[in-house]
């Protein structure tokens, strides 16, 4: 547990080494807090992290001695070659390249399907070790980005194993890249008052979310997805929107908490969310939630298929056709592999390959049926910019998100059936009123996550004016900021930790 007092313990003992005992060599005590973070969490299965770092750093060297080669002989060989031997020169390099990447690939993508296709598999023991699909996706990432030649392959060792196993990022995310955190570990972070006490609010927000909201949350959640007597559709359909709120919150929550700790180190993690549940379409939802992973798939997925040569061959031909099916139905086609991607990177199941697809098949039509709904927008004089019409977007956009959850709440494609079924069979509305405390939780806990979801959307709102919360509150008396910090910190421990509903349940995105 990221605030459990073993870890907090831990990141105590790594401030006063970092800032005060080895301040000449910060970044040794990252390396060797994170190696021993790691061991100890995970031990059993620290080979896997080993395997990809080891396998990344010397395949990204190779890959630019490759390119380093290809320049060095074209260069020496510029009056010898013919324009026909020079291109052959470079399809040879360019193929071992890419099957030297594509290996590598192969087997860390292959390492990590293991563990995820597990309910597949006769070995009941398989657990997913700590952090597998984020330093995954984070290696292959910067390897491809020297493939690429967008960065220089990193040649200390030890520098780069504190790339991929940096411990508050290893937690659940976010997926870094090497160009914007690796410079980080090796600058001079003197101690600074201001940006550690900004980080242990960013900390103690998310502890906030995690305590107060999700994990009184998922009581209720739990209890309504996995009930033996099947409950009523309203009490579904309430469990459903809940599981929005509980899942964002816990996400996000830890999030918080993971980038707080970093900034206590001077170090910045990419941001991960921008308020999801204030856009207006599924597309604009996907640019603000999981940032990191929906950018990555993106970069290495999207991009790559929309700018090959049978990719733009395919919508030529279309294009010929219906010039507008030609530049959407290729790209919705992509939309809906990479969202498919998407769902198989949470889980190999068919709940998450439901979702994926739903989520992509949302975005295709959205981008092929456009002309229409701006036709419908000119029929009925709809602006877009309005605040009704901003409120029906979010709705809108809640719904689709709520329906794709369906099929992931219970982990199975039955059970998203069986609440299918309850919804349209067994709605019985009254019953959210008469059967909402059988289900763990009482009214007072729901009045506590209401308040606790009101301060969020107040602060949420305020963000999302332009507003920097933290930079805002720094800014004000010292009174007022101990104040608040002080009942934020009794708030969370009164209604968290030792609230009646307790319940300290692990990181939702921890599992995948």
């Amino acid at each position: 547990m990221v605030y459990s007092f073993s870890f907090l313990l831990f990141v105590t003992v790594l401030f006063f080494a970092y800032y005060f005992l080895f301040r000449n060599h910060q970044w040794i005590v990252l390396l060797v807090g994170s190696l021993a973070f790691y061991l100890y969490t995970d031990l059993r299965f620290s080979v896997f992290l080993v395997v990809t770092t080891v396998m990344t750093f010397f395949g990204a060297i190779k890959l630019e001695q490759l390119a380093d080669f290809q320049k060095s002989s074209i260069k020496e060989n510029k009056e010898k070659w013919t324009k026909e031997e020079k291109k052959a020169f470079k399809a040879t390099v360019s193929k071992k390249k890419r099957l030297l990447l594509t290996l590598i690939a192969i087997v860390a993508f292959g390492m990590l399907m293991v563990f995820k296709c597990k309910k597949f598999l006769p070995f009941s023991w398989l657990i997913l070790p700590l952090g597998m699909s984020f330093y995954t996706f984070q290696s292959i990432g910067y390897l491809i980005d020297v493939y690429r030649g967008d960065v220089k392959a990193e040649r200390n060792f030890l520098h780069y194993a504190l790339f991929v196993s940096y411990f508050p990022q290893i937690i659940q995310g976010p997926i870094n890249r090497f160009d914007k955190l690796h410079h980080q570990f090796f600058e001079r972070h003197d101690f600074d008052f201001a940006q550690i006490r900004s980080g242990l609010w960013l900390f103690l927000w998310g502890l906030f979310k995690k305590l107060v909201i999700a994990d009184r949350l998922a009581l209720f959640v739990n209890m309504v997805t996995e009930h033996t007597d099947a409950p009523a559709g309203s009490i579904v359909v309430t469990a459903i929107f809940l599981f929005n709120i509980e899942l964002y919150a816990d996400f996000s929550g830890g999030i918080d908490m993971v980038r707080g700790i970093s900034e206590i180190f001077g170090i910045t993690l990419a941001e991960n969310f921008k308020r999801p549940f204030f856009a207006t379409t599924i597309g604009e939802y996907w640019h603000r939630w999981h940032i990191s992973l929906s950018n990555w798939i993106r970069d290495y997925v999207f991009y790559p298929i929309a700018l090959s040569k049978r990719y733009a061959s395919f919508s030529s031909k279309l294009s010929k056709r219906n010039t507008h099916l030609g530049k959407t139905v290729p790209a919705g086609m992509v939309s809906v592999f990479t969202f498919l991607l998407i769902g198989l990177w949470h889980e190999f199941s068919i709940a998450y390959i439901a979702y994926g697809l739903w989520h992509g098949f949302v975005m295709a039509s959205a981008q092929i049926f456009e002309p229409f709904f701006s036709f419908l927008n000119r029929c009925f004089s709809l602006n877009r910019e309005s605040y009704a019409m901003k409120l029906f977007g979010r709705a809108r956009t809640w719904i689709i998100i709520s329906i794709g959850e369906m099929f992931t709440i219970t982990g199975s494609f039955s059970g998203f059936l069986r609440l299918v079924y309850q919804i349209f069979h067994n709605f019985n509305w009254y019953r959210i009123v008469t059967d909402i405390e059988m289900y763990s939780l009482t009214y007072k806990d729901f009045f506590v996550v209401g308040i606790g979801v009101i301060i969020w959307y107040v602060v949420s709102v305020r963000q999302e004016e332009g507003m920097q919360i933290r930079e805002h509150i720094a800014a004000q008396p010292w009174l007022f900021r101990y104040l608040l910090t002080a009942g934020v910190i009794m708030i969370t421990l009164i209604f968290g930790v030792y609230g009646s509903s307790y319940n300290a349940a692990d990181f939702i995105y921890g599992g995948f």
